[in-house]
């Protein structure tokens, strides 16, 4: 039998019982949404992992027991499970191990959601783990691998519980993960040492655990649950620095302490998922906004990152239609244009029928006449794919709409130098955009400093009043957030209401909250009303992307790696200090931003003028990407980008190159889309500096720059190639000489 059913299994965190759940105390785990996909191995697969090994062995006798075949072991990728180059501790291996039992069970022709085949799964995951990790632990992450949602998991058996509907729970990075066995034995050595100290810490974490099940179970008044999970949260973080004191294993770091005095300064409770150290922070609120804010607090003051895509009660082991993307295409810029596509549908798992979409006329005259006023035609661009991304541990095939030579080659070039160096880091802000309500004074109206009392004092109510605008929108987890009254001017207050946006651009639902809001507005302050529209300074929604590069990924002809890096430092400082090159640098960052932002039917326009606006924002324009040389002697790179970017509505969903485009790229979410713009932005970046560091920018640019002379000229088939050939040699990249070199090359040529 030749498998051909590709099987997910999600990550975990653990909502509380850490270390009390070895003995006994129930813990409580959810199933998060990055999963270990397996799928049918490649014939130059490598070596087995323990894990794999295991769990084929485990399923394998299972399988042959019933009489079934089995097929050879799959491969599993796990790239989700990266921020950056940096694998967090979502309990990989454990989705590993589920994944592949999943995976021969559901080619076997066994239903994994079937409660008795569940059963099965589980009980072979968890010998496989244990077997792989040398024992030891709870079995929970294995439990949340294969069957999803969130559990209550004691003493080996996991039970369903469903989560509060008014329990939001966001996860905060704390930094470089740590090894859970090593604090599990330095912990269980502590014990020995102070049996009554162990038990006392035990007893601290039983009780919280069981007070946070307590919650789950009973469907409290949500003020007086909630309490009680403040309560717990801080009963576990006494446990833990009890654990800490006894085995002195540093399992509450510096930052995990930040991430929860600033929680508690908010209200909010917080601590630890999973043994500590590092790693995650689980954090508690009953409302979402409240979430969002404690984020951006961390990022702006202490450079945290609270991850905004890790989402709980995922489904647990699925079948899935397409494999991971693989983003390393060899020689693809040598395929004809139909062997790309060919290429593209291999390496996504999209139907070639798909790519009909990309053929001339796809967006006929028809369906353009319903998009704008006053058509009279279409305009066709050429649409790329930029290779060789991996952004947080995950390839990606990017679209790109451009019309410039070399945007494309130099994105995937910078791009695979980046991934020498564990690829693009990212995360994103939420999703708050602006709606603004322009006031100016009516008769009798209080000062502005008074209006602007007034306003902030009726927050609250101007909150509920904005809800009211788009009712869907708060169904999908956005809504009103944060009302903020600007006195731009003794004759001028300036309204701001935050809205989270989810998923959309967000355009028409902001102007209809700045509608809806105006006359209360008006009420609240004795102003008029005068404008009432979203800004598309979308600074509250930036995407945030990062890179290292090793020296020698950089090295060109003449050039050493650490002479490059010094090179783009350079010319990094110059956009820094000079607003004309910071123009020229900015310039260059958004030829890959713009071409993604075109190929997906975002506004391109909206997105200019926020990038720009931003890099002005203290007075001075400056470069949106800044370039260091880090301790190691690698290039280090970053940058913020206003993304208010969406995956749903607009010509995202009607143009059908857009609608292709963003099924190539897999984004679930604007986040996600915004993220693929900063690092196409980012490599862009990158590929300018180190041309203009090295051979200058003109060698690489004007060579592909002669392709499109040659077609203006009038070249066709190996023609093209041969004039551009014989433009740069002949230096002189120009309409004229190539319409002369074509006429002598052409009166060369036999005749037949």
């Amino acid at each position: 039998m030749t498998a051909s059913v590709s099987v997910s299994a999600p990550g975990k965190a653990f909502v509380i019982g850490e270390y009390a759940v070895l003995e006994g105390a129930p813990a409580i785990v959810t199933a998060i949404d990055v999963r270990a996909v397996a799928h049918e191995a490649p014939a130059d697969r490598t070596e087995l992992t323990a894990v794999v090994s295991c769990a084929h062995a485990r399923v394998g006798e299972y399988l042959r027991a019933r009489g079934e075949s089995v097929d050879d072991a799959p491969i599993v990728n796990t790239g989700r499970f990266h921020f950056g180059a940096r694998k967090l501790g979502l309990g990989s291996s454990a989705a590993v191990a589920a994944s592949v039992v999943g995976y021969h069970l559901a080619n076997a022709g066994l239903d994994p959601s079937d409660p008795d085949v569940a059963a099965d799964a589980l009980s072979l995951s968890l010998a496989a783990h244990a077997e792989s990790q040398g024992g030891g632990g709870s079995g929970a992450d294995v439990a949340a691998a294969v069957l999803g949602g969130t559990l209550r998991f004691c003493e080996g058996r996991a039970e369903s519980i469903t989560t509060p509907s008014w329990l939001q729970m966001a996860f905060v990075d704390a930094g470089a993960p740590a090894v859970t066995s090593s604090f599990v034995k330095a912990v269980k050595e502590g014990a020995a040492r102070d049996p009554k100290a162990y038990a006392d810490a035990i007893a601290r974490l039983r009780g919280a655990a069981e007070a946070m099940v307590g919650v789950y179970a009973n469907g409290d008044d949500p003020e007086t649950a909630y309490e009680t999970v403040r309560t717990a949260a801080a009963d576990h973080m006494t446990g833990l620095r009890m654990l800490a004191d006894l085995s002195g294993a540093p399992i509450l770091t510096p930052t995990i302490e930040i991430i929860v005095a600033a929680a508690a300064e908010d209200g909010l409770a917080a601590k630890p998922s999973g043994a500590g150290g590092g790693d995650l922070v689980v954090v508690f609120a009953r409302d979402r906004g409240a979430l969002d804010r404690l984020g951006e607090r961390l990022r702006r003051d202490h450079g945290i990152v609270m991850l905004q895509d890790l989402s709980p009660d995922a489904p647990g082991l699925r079948s899935e239609e397409k494999i991971p993307t693989n983003s390393r295409l060899a020689g693809f810029f040598k395929l004809s244009v139909q062997a790309r596509r060919t290429a593209v549908c291999e390496a996504t798992g999209i139907d070639m029928a798909r790519m009909a979409a990309l053929d001339a006329g796809s967006l006929d005259v028809a369906r353009a006449n319903h998009m704008i006023e006053n058509v009279v035609g279409t305009l066709d661009l050429p649409l790329a794919i930029a290779t060789n991304f991996q952004i947080n541990g995950e390839d990606v095939l990017v679209p790109m709409c451009v019309e410039e030579a070399s945007v494309v080659a130099a994105a995937s070039n910078a791009a695979k130098m980046i991934r020498a160096g564990g690829g693009f880091t990212a995360h994103s802000d939420p999703p708050w955009m602006i709606a603004q309500v322009q006031l100016t004074p009516g008769d009798g109206a209080k000062d502005v400093h008074a209006a602007a009392k007034a306003v902030r004092a009726a927050e609250g109510e101007l909150l509920q009043l904005a809800d009211t605008a788009h009712p869907r929108l708060i169904e999908r987890g956005g809504g009103a957030r944060g009302v903020e009254a600007r006195d731009v001017d003794p004759s001028m207050l300036v309204v701001h209401i935050l809205v989270d946006c989810r998923d959309a651009m967000g355009a028409n639902l902001l102007n209809t909250v700045a509608e809806i809001t105006a006359p209360r507005l008006e009420a609240l302050t004795g102003w008029q009303a005068g404008l009432r529209i979203l800004s598309n300074l979308s600074d509250r929604r930036c995407a945030h992307v990062s890179a290292r590069v090793p020296p020698e990924a950089l090295a060109a002809r003449g050039f050493t790696g650490p002479e490059v890096v010094r090179g783009i430092v350079s010319a990094s400082r110059f956009a820094e200090l000079d607003p004309y090159r910071a123009t020229t640098h900015n310039k260059g960052i958004m030829n890959g931003v713009d071409a993604v932002v075109l190929a997906t039917g975002n506004d391109w326009r909206a997105m200019e003028a926020s990038a720009h606006a931003y890099a002005a924002a203290d007075g001075q324009y400056r470069p949106l990407a800044i370039w260091r040389e880090g301790a190691d002697g690698w290039l280090e790179g970053s940058m913020s980008l206003p993304a208010a970017v969406g995956v749903v509505g607009g010509a995202t969903r009607v143009h059908p190159v857009a609608s292709l485009a963003l099924e190539i790229l897999g984004c679930k979410s604007g986040a996600q889309l915004g993220q693929v713009m900063a690092a196409a932005g980012l490599a862009s970046n990158l590929a300018a500096l180190r041309a203009l560091a090295t051979e200058g920018i003109q060698r690489g640019h004007m060579s592909l720059h002669a392709r499109s002379v040659a077609l203006g000229a009038g070249a066709t088939g190996p023609e093209l190639d041969a004039l551009a050939e014989r433009l740069v040699a002949d230096g002189e990249i120009k309409t004229e000489r190539a319409i002369e070199l074509l006429a002598q090359m052409r009166a060369a040529k036999p005749s037949t």
